[in-house]
């Protein structure tokens, strides 16, 4: 194995930062690489109160989907597994369905076009 053989993605990194310039409880978790930045911008509400580690989760898998470049795992570690594994789920079974009902259009629109 030569070294052009191997290719080490860079590692992404997680910071939380407080904005008590918009709000006392106000946090931006940001998520970096060499090739990208991501930031989520959090205020207080009274509806839906993500934990830090929820929060994290949500801006390393917003990261993954822009940058698609870099190592995410150790910034998963910082997040919840819980959170990851249920919107891992959800995305999966999101694009069976999507590929179920292509399938399902394009078998229609090709019975038809045999009709012929």
């Amino acid at each position: 194995m030569s070294d052009t053989d191997l290719i080490v993605r860079p590692i992404a990194e997680v910071r939380v930062l407080r904005m008590p310039h918009l709000h006392p409880d106000a946090v931006r978790v940001v998520v970096d690489c060499r090739y990208s930045t991501t930031g989520l911008t959090v205020l207080p509400g009274p509806m839906l109160a993500l934990t830090r580690e929820q929060l994290i989760t949500s801006a390393v898998l917003e990261h993954e989907a822009l940058c698609e470049a870099c190592d995410t795992e150790q910034a998963h570690r910082q997040g919840d597994p819980h959170a990851r594994e249920v919107t891992d789920r959800a995305w999966n079974e999101l694009l069976i369905a999507a590929q179920r009902r292509y399938d399902s259009v394009r078998r229609r629109y090709d019975s038809g076009r045999r009709a012929r």
